[in-house]
């Protein structure tokens, strides 16, 4: 099965960039545009790895990465931060999220981090499928 990937992200610009590359790896993607909208994908859905912006409307990253530790604490190592903001800062709040990434987003460097993190999770916890990207 293709890795299940959340792409949360409110530019539009930056969302279809992002799920643009995950597709072309085989990827199956949902999007949010918001945090609320991210966390009803959570509710109903299991994901492999969740791109997530900081910076969004009706409920920030933070706040969704707040639900997910209170909820399923072990999806908090399937979170790759996508941001404009300073990473270190990031890092420091959520010290357990795969990987951190600065906008403007290389391509090659989220494939790279989505690839980890597939791994990462699952050698800690066993991911959704055993899922790979190409």
């Amino acid at each position: 099965m293709p890795p299940r990937v959340l792409v949360v992200e409110d530019d539009s610009a930056t969302r279809e960039a992002l799920s643009k590359v995950l597709i072309g790896e085989g990827c199956e993607i949902d999007i949010a545009v918001d945090g609320e909208r991210a966390i009803g994908c959570l509710a109903n859905r299991s994901y492999d790895a969740i791109i997530l912006d900081i910076v969004l409307p009706k409920m920030s990253g933070t706040d969704v990465m707040e639900y997910i530790a209170s909820t399923r604490p072990e999806t908090l190592a399937s979170i790759i931060v996508v941001t404009g903001l300073e990473v270190a800062e990031i890092r420091k709040l959520f010290p357990t999220v795969c990987e951190t990434l600065s906008k403007p987003v290389i391509p090659s460097r989220l494939l790279g981090s989505v690839r980890r993190c597939l791994h990462t999770s699952s050698t800690n916890n066993g991911n959704r499928s055993g899922a790979s990207v190409a």
